[in-house]
């Protein structure tokens, strides 16, 4: 079964396009600061909770939001779960692991990155990428937070656990 193509190609598309090349673009040009199984697990994570909330809060009987042109999943959707949405929560984390902020430095470091988010998030709105039926923007705010300390919680977790640890180069 292949996933539909868009109704119409237009500036959601357009955005999730841009955003997707410029944060790979990135992520490959910044020196990486992960081993790959940390990588693996906090993508595999945020790519869960992407999903968890689309099959949770975005559908009957909630239906708080909606993404792209309509309620139904498309080949866009799929590339914003899976390729899009998890960049940001790579790039708090290596920015977390590379220095490790403490106290109410750590706390600042989370709250300064769910703002980013929800700029981000708000700019998405604007391209009509998320439709809000229900949700309000400013609860994005908590849910990065949360969202954002779980990803550092395991990303700790996983690089004092796994066997090899993967040191950069520069």
């Amino acid at each position: 079964m292949m996933l539909p193509l868009p109704e119409k190609f237009d500036e959601n598309e357009l955005f999730i396009i841009f955003s997707t090349v410029i944060t790979w673009g990135l992520m490959f040009i910044l020196p990486r600061r992960l081993s790959a199984v940390t990588i693996t697990i906090i993508w595999t994570f945020n790519v869960f909770l992407a999903l968890l909330a689309d099959i949770t809060i975005g559908v009957k009987p909630y239906e708080l939001y909606f993404t792209i042109d309509h309620k139904k999943h498309e080949l866009f959707d799929v590339l914003l779960h899976f390729a899009t949405y998890p960049t940001l929560s790579y790039f708090v984390v290596s920015c977390y692991q590379y220095y490790k902020p403490k106290g109410l430095k750590h706390l600042s470091f989370i709250i300064f990155w769910a703002g980013i988010a929800i700029t981000i998030e708000w700019i998405s709105v604007k391209f009509n990428v998320f439709t809000y039926t229900g949700w309000k923007l400013y609860l994005s705010f908590f849910v990065y937070l949360v969202v954002f300390a779980a990803s550092i919680w395991l990303s700790n977790y996983t690089e004092k656990k796994h066997a090899y640890k993967w040191r950069p180069t520069s």
